[in-house]
């Protein structure tokens, strides 16, 4: 029950990081960016897990094999990124350009074994885990490089570790390596609302007051609930609030296309999550 970045991360850290899940889900933290241009917004779904994880990439196709071969030697797992409109079990499959990451975890005569678990209903619709072994041909196709891709989506994978990195540059064929400790990360400038609690409380009056966030920034807050779900599976009212919370953002988008904007729905699905947490809280003390 997470977002396709969080599933292939945490499948790779689960080979390599002790206790991975526990400490995946203590990461998972909600903050938002609040000072872009134009309106924008950034979001950071959760704390830095393994600081040594770095984008690396290359307009090269036989560059980025050995790259991949090399890093699969050492790590035995490799995150790569995918485009979905070259997926076949993607909803998007030549549809939509969109980041997806998957892992390569074997290399044998010739082929590679390929794993994607992911599985979400998604506004295209149902995408469904995949495990499969490919050629050459066959990974080069699915990792083609993306193009340049909206701001929205470009910092989605800037933030994707839990902290800001270097994305290499549209048309380069991308994967994740390790090295350093935080030798990835550099510092951001700008304002940030950290913490879910308040982020929360900013978007819950952003996203009624901003018709465009709130089209622009859906899916991010659908990927916020899928993380809070996961962190909180033991919370059947918390694990429905934040379900609900995806659900009504959606409609809402498409309801106000129909012209009936839904100000009160965005606002309910917001308090019920408040709700929720309150009476969590409440249960601990």
């Amino acid at each position: 029950m997470l977002s396709c970045y969080t599933t292939s991360l945490l499948g790779h850290l689960r080979g390599r990081v002790p206790d991975a899940d526990e400490r995946f889900r203590e990461a998972i933290d909600l903050s938002v960016r609040v000072d872009l241009p134009a309106g924008d917004l950034a979001f950071e779904q959760h704390r830095p897990v393994d600081p040594t994880l770095r984008y690396r990439g290359t307009a090269d196709w036989d560059s980025a094999r050995q790259g991949l071969l090399t890093e699969l030697g050492r790590a035995g797992d490799v995150i790569v990124v995918a485009n979905c409109r070259n997926l076949p079990w993607s909803p998007s499959f030549r549809r939509e350009d969109t980041p997806h990451w998957l892992r390569l975890n074997d290399h044998r005569d010739g082929r590679w074994s390929v794993v994607d678990d992911f599985d979400a209903l998604l506004p295209l619709g149902h995408q469904q885990p995949y495990h499969g072994r490919l050629s050459d041909a066959e990974l080069r196709e699915l990792l083609a490089p993306l193009p340049a891709l909206p701001l929205a989506l470009h910092r989605r994978d800037v933030h994707a570790l839990g902290a800001p990195v270097d994305v290499p540059a549209p048309g380069t064929y991308r994967w994740l390596e390790h090295g350093p400790a935080g030798a990835a990360a550099h510092a951001e400038e700008g304002r940030w609302v950290r913490g879910t609690g308040e982020a929360l409380a900013y978007l819950a009056r952003r996203l009624v007051e901003d018709p465009v966030a709130l089209r622009r920034h859906t899916e991010d807050l659908w990927a916020a609930a899928r993380h809070h779900q996961y962190r909180l599976d033991d919370d059947e009212e918390a694990v429905a609030a934040w379900g609900e919370l995806a659900r009504s953002l959606r409609f809402a988008v498409q309801s106000a296309d129909r012209g009936r904007p839904r100000p009160t729905l965005i606002t309910r699905a917001f308090d019920r999550i408040e709700q929720a947490h309150a009476e969590r809280r409440e249960v601990a003390l």
